[in-house]
């Protein structure tokens, strides 16, 4: 049995397994999807308390019966990420997160209590489940707007959260229009059906906005809060009185800079989303309807003995792969 723990200097302590409470439930992780913010942990970005284990999105299987939850033994289920038992009290509502805030799953077994643990829905695999989290973020950004059949909305920075949250727009038949640096992202976006997407790099990004929404601009704008994203499309691509959204998982210090003028100018409304915990049912929900598409992010699977090498690799070029999966 095995632990990896970030040092927070770019490389691992490896642990053997601890003892579990009878409390909770026994897990074995199967398949682990590694995030930035995994990376951000690895690398020593993060605000935290080291050595921890990083990773917060995995599935699972019970490893014995547990009757009195009705799991049995070698069912397969979804690590919720949160730590639904804390309650902070300074007014910031912010939760803790496994992987990030308390050790999380790049490890062979885990104890989890049983309120984070979801057993998969029919038909759903679990390459596809890994992604829950991440789903759960693009619906709780989503659900920050009230978007009417036809509105435009603006998405800018490749990235799978990204392309979900454009996915979702089709779903609320709302019109996505996606804009990136990044061509295999914009590639994948079209794939996944997103009719409207635009490379930054050789388009002019404004003009092709007011072409596609007839001069009106975007009722909507988000920004996936990036070190290489153009933040100041958030708000030149935003009509008057439009709702703008930032949206960043990863907790580490991210600086961009922009010119906010725009803001009163256009008398815009901005807010920001960085968790999904409210969201992680209907994220399941939407994956046992299999309203996403999913297959066409995972690029890399590596098994769980070659973790630290994928680790190394990732922290020298994080945009080197749209997904890897560590398999256990």
């Amino acid at each position: 049995m095995k632990i990896y723990k970030a040092k927070g200097n770019a490389d691992f302590e490896i642990c053997d397994s601890e003892s579990f409470s009878p409390e909770l439930v026994k897990l074995k992780i199967d398949l682990i999807y590694p995030t930035d913010s995994d990376i951000s942990v690895y690398k020593g970005r993060m605000n935290t308390k080291y050595p921890i284990v990083p990773c917060r999105m995995a599935t699972a299987s019970v490893s014995d019966d547990r009757p009195e939850y009705k799991l049995k033994r070698g069912i397969k289920v979804i690590i919720n990420p949160y730590d639904l038992s804390y309650v902070k009290n300074d007014g910031l509502n912010y939760v803790p997160v496994y992987g990030t805030d308390r050790d999380g799953f790049l490890r062979d077994f885990v104890a989890m209590p049983n309120e984070n643990i979801i057993p998969f829905p029919d038909h759903v695999k679990d390459t596809e489940a890994v992604f829950t989290e991440t789903i759960a973020v693009a619906i709780a950004a989503i659900k920050k707007f009230n978007i009417n059949k036809g509105d435009y909305v603006a998405i800018i920075g490749g990235s799978i959260l990204s392309n979900l949250m454009a996915q979702l727009v089709k779903y609320y038949q709302g019109v996505p229009i996606y804009v990136s640096n990044n061509l295999t992202h914009l590639e994948i976006a079209q794939k996944c059906g997103i009719y409207y997407t635009i490379n930054e790099t050789v388009e002019d990004v404004y003009q092709r906005v007011m072409d596609i929404t007839g001069g009106r601009m975007a009722e909507h704008t988000i920004l996936h809060a990036q070190d290489d994203v153009s933040p100041h499309f958030l708000f030149s691509l935003a009509c008057r009185c439009g709702d703008c959204l930032i949206v960043n998982v990863n907790s580490s210090s991210i600086m961009l800079s922009t010119n906010i003028g725009l803001i009163s100018k256009k008398q815009l409304t901005v807010k920001g989303v960085s968790c999904g915990v409210n969201a992680i049912v209907s994220a399941v929900n939407l994956l046992a309807q299999r309203t996403l598409d999913l297959t066409h992010f995972i690029d890399k699977t590596v098994s769980f003995d070659n973790a630290h090498e994928l680790f190394n690799e990732l922290v020298y070029d994080p945009k080197r792969y749209i997904a890897t999966i560590i398999k256990n």
